[in-house]
């Protein structure tokens, strides 16, 4: 499973769905093992956060780690990008700019049926979560979380440290 909210680059919504779609379908034969899985991350185009279309390109791997309870059913993932970094590139443009992407993910699913995403380090996030406003926005250090319920509605929402949107420097 691949995420770009790490350096993380998903809407708040999708970052749910794609989650909660990939804690859904570990097998239960793996209960009570961590399912980890290593490797490269894939270009992704973005094309709903900036007033034009961007490329992501990533440099380094993700190591994810996902945790069941005995019953089989995913409780936990944990997502590290060590060293990473990412390029953003206005394809109308050809401007890219590259950021540190070193930190971590983490989603942990309650009972209740919410879902609590952190985003540590140097990372990106789509859509920023205080205020709902599209862009790619870069968190350079610091830590953001974010409570969403079972209909994906934001419920909470933490930041240590500064989020600032990357599209305006990618159209200049």
């Amino acid at each position: 499973m691949k995420h770009l909210m790490r350096s993380s680059v998903i809407c708040a919504v999708l970052v749910v769905s794609t989650v909660l779609a990939a804690l859904a379908v570990v097998p239960a034969a793996r209960a009570n093992k961590p399912i980890r899985e290593v490797g490269p991350q894939e270009d992704t185009l973005i094309t709903d956060q900036c007033a034009f279309p961007v490329n992501a390109h990533i440099d380094g791997v993700e190591i994810n780690t996902i945790f069941t309870d005995k019953a089989g059913t995913p409780i936990k993932q944990v997502v590290v990008f060590p060293g990473n970094t990412l390029t953003l590139t206005n394809l109308d443009t050809g401007k890219s700019i590259t950021v540190g992407g070193t930190g971590s993910f983490q989603a942990r699913a309650e009972p209740d049926g919410s879902v609590t995403f952190m985003v540590t380090g140097q990372g990106t996030l789509p859509n920023n979560p205080f205020t709902g406003e599209p862009g790619i926005w870069y968190l350079n250090g610091g830590r953001v979380v974010v409570t969403v319920d079972a209909e994906g509605n934001i419920t909470s929402a933490e930041l240590a440290g500064k989020l600032v949107d990357l599209c305006p420097q990618l159209a200049s």
